[in-house]
């Protein structure tokens, strides 16, 4: 296992260099186009790779329940779970992106994720990756809105 250890094994960081399916404790999500069917459905295709770093960095600042807060979306944003956004509120999606994007700039950020059996799982957000995502998912979002079609997010 390639994570970093400190303190006698009390935190357990995120290695941005290392394979995620080499360090649990951290979590990847997705996010696509969202298109309804004639049966109550959905057609979801996934066109952006949330990585642990991206994810964790949306939960902790809190992004993910001001989406969560949307009146217009389907279902909450939970782990492991679809969470679908409507055509309608996809204007107000993306202006928290864009908000998120402006508030965390050029600002070191560390956060606990997790816990184990002996302490905790860290990550220190690479900010220029969880800016990166932020642009796709904006990208995203407002593509999705200009379509007519909502979007899929799983975290």
């Amino acid at each position: 296992m390639s994570t970093v250890r400190t303190r006698a094994d009390a935190a357990i960081y995120y290695d941005h260099a290392a394979p995620d399916s080499d360090q649990p404790g951290f979590r990847r999500g997705d996010a696509g186009f969202v298109i309804p069917d004639e049966q109550w459905g959905f057609t979801g295709t996934s066109v952006v790779d949330i990585p642990p770093n991206a994810l964790h960095a949306l939960e902790q600042h809190g992004v993910v329940d001001e989406l969560n807060a949307l009146e217009f979306q389907t279902d909450s944003i939970i782990a492991g779970c679809d969470a679908v956004l409507r055509p309608f509120a996809l204007d107000h999606a993306a202006h928290i992106l864009y908000e998120a994007d402006r508030k965390t700039y050029g600002r070191v950020w560390e956060f606990a994720v997790g816990r184990h059996d002996r302490g905790e799982y860290r990550i220190v957000i690479d900010n220029r990756g969880y800016q990166r995502t932020l642009s796709q998912l904006q990208f995203l979002v407002t593509s999705a809105s200009r379509q007519g079609v909502g979007v899929r997010i799983r975290l």
